[in-house]
């Protein structure tokens, strides 16, 4: 089987030259699963190399693919459209392939994605048993319109069959297959030992897929998968990429008794992301000892007001008080900001500016704030006429004012009435490259340490007139981009709108009240439908329209 990445641009933007590529590890966790049952898989990164007819040709050649050749393709909202034309490349391509698709965003908008040419198949929510299922039909040339998760065509109709449950022993999947993804190309230092998260903020698509349900590996195997990838891939820091690795207080003391027993924690350090309500300084101090030295707290915003419009359940002065006991533990800190909620103004904005310095935490990115289909927020801002939409989902993306001249005109996914884009995307760019050229950050990206969400130089950078060369084409952009950002809004906002009229059409709402806004809130009545449409429903729900 032929697992296919679809990405739109290289992460990172400007910056992807000095960004790790990460391993796609949706597709990463389904191919182990699929090599387990002794069928030959490859895959196609289009972050690695755009993918072309001449690649598919060749993959669906390389030894051992059966035929037809099964390609999977897995989704996220930003890569959708790529996604799509790359199923249609397939179909032009090799005209009997199967096509079958899953992920996030098509997990959400299932008759999005049958209504695109070349997809046959999809498969809704989490694939690690439903599509061994799949293949193994296939390949007997059995019915496949019983397998719970599945999407199809019958003529003219869309079929959704009943939700497939969550899987509720992570130990059953195997482990994630490092062996497929050259260390030289990505960065293969992770591992996830949980999925979930109970909480309901209001941007976090993730928990339309999984619910509020969280699952943990268990010890044993949390550290059976870091010493294979320190013993056998010698790798010296690794990331947990748990939603929240310290929601569970006893798993974390048994892992971490575990990690000092076994010596790991003397040969490797790892780095975790979590919540500020979700840790104490006697629970940092045990991290500390067994080899954390990096925690990223999402803080999204400095404004109590706006953590409770998007359901956050948590205050600024908790983050200043749980990354002041963090940094006392010896611990580096990542604060992640969000800049974009509804409601938010310049002050909000400056605001998490301000406490993120006053923190002084380590490394700090903010990105604007993408409204994802299915979620509280999306469907709160819909109807608001703040919300664009380019062909495919095109500027669903996070980085986007970060990662891009300050000229580009993809227009941002939304603004919020209080603000106009352009307002909005310069104050992304200043306060982002603000933060970045404080020494504490400098200094950590110079001698080249790890991080959370962060880049690395290559080793003796100083010394490569390539590099030089690249670094300073960076920095001239990144320059420009200050500059612009740094001069008087009244001077630079007509010029950008001139270079760019459709920015004129999201402008700030002069006397718009805050109070008028009523945000859609995760209660408890949400949390419940949500969970039952995705373990126990008996009919897949129809693909939300943009309106619904």
């Amino acid at each position: 089987m032929i697992f296919i990445n679809p990405a739109q641009e290289r992460f990172g933007g400007i910056l992807s030259r000095y960004v790790p590529i990460a391993v796609p590890i949706s597709i990463g966790y389904l191919a182990g699963v699929v090599e387990a049952l002794g069928e030959p898989v490859a895959i196609l990164n289009d972050e690695l190399e755009s993918i072309t007819p001449d690649h598919l040709r060749q993959a669906a050649g390389s030894p051992g693919q059966s035929d037809p050749p099964v390609f999977g393709i897995s989704m996220l909202t930003a890569s959708a459209g790529r996604g799509y034309d790359v199923a249609a490349m397939i179909r032009q391509t090799l005209p009997n392939a199967v096509v079958v698709i899953g992920g996030l965003h098509v997990t959400l908008l299932p008759d999005e994605a049958l209504a695109m040419p070349g997809v046959d198949y999809l498969l809704r929510g989490e694939g690690e048993e439903t599509l061994p299922e799949f293949l193994r039909k296939l390949r007997a040339g059995e019915d496949l319109t019983a397998i719970r998760g599945l999407s199809y065509r019958d003529g003219e109709r869309f079929v959704h069959n009943p939700q497939a449950p969550v899987i509720d022993d992570l130990d059953r999947i195997p482990p994630f297959p490092y062996h497929l993804f050259d260390p030289k190309r990505y960065d293969i230092g992770f591992v996830m030992s949980s999925r979930g998260c109970p909480h309901g903020c209001t941007y976090c698509s993730q928990r339309m897929m999984t619910g509020t349900t969280v699952r943990h590996n268990t010890t044993e195997r949390a550290i059976a998968d870091i010493r294979l990838l320190v013993e056998r891939h010698g790798l010296d820091h690794i990331v947990f990429l748990d939603d929240i690795f310290t929601l569970k207080r006893s798993r974390v003391i048994e892992l971490c008794q575990g990690l000092m027993a076994s010596g790991l924690s003397q040969r490797c350090q790892f780095g975790i992301q979590t919540r500020a309500d979700a840790v104490d300084p006697e629970l940092l101090a045990l991290l500390a000892q067994a080899g954390f030295n990096h925690i990223g707290y999402g803080m999204e915003t400095g404004s109590d007001r706006l953590m409770q419009l998007a359901n956050k359940g948590e205050t600024v002065a908790e983050h200043e008080q749980v990354i002041a006991w963090t940094r006392a533990a010896g611990i580096k800190v990542s604060a992640m900001m969000i800049y974009g909620f509804p409601t938010e103004t310049q002050e909000d904005r400056r605001a998490g500016f301000d406490v993120v310095r006053r923190m002084q935490v380590d490394v700090t990115k903010a990105n604007n704030l993408i409204p994802y289909p299915g979620t509280p927020i999306y469907n709160d801002v819909q109807q608001s006429g703040r919300l664009v939409q380019t062909p495919g989902w095109r500027n669903f993306n996070s980085t986007l004012s970060l990662t891009r001249s300050i000229f580009d005109k993809t227009p941002l996914a939304y603004v919020p009435e209080t603000t106009s884009e352009f307002e909005l995307k310069r104050e992304v760019i200043r306060y982002n490259l603000l933060n970045a050229i404080r020494w504490r950050t400098l200094s950590s990206i110079l001698r080249r340490e790890g991080g959370i969400g962060w880049f690395r130089l290559p080793p003796r950078w100083y010394l490569d007139p390539r590099e030089l060369w690249e670094m300073a084409g960076i920095g001239l952009i990144l320059s420009i981009n200050l500059l612009i950002a740094f001069l008087p809004l009244w001077l630079t906002e007509p010029v950008m709108n001139a270079l760019n009229p459709a920015m004129r059409q999201r402008p700030r709402v002069a006397g718009y009240r805050i109070e008028d806004h009523h945000a859609t809130i995760w209660d408890k009545a949400l949390t419940r439908r949500i969970n039952q449409m995705v373990r126990r429903s008996s009919r897949a729900p129809s693909a939300p329209a943009p309106g619904e």
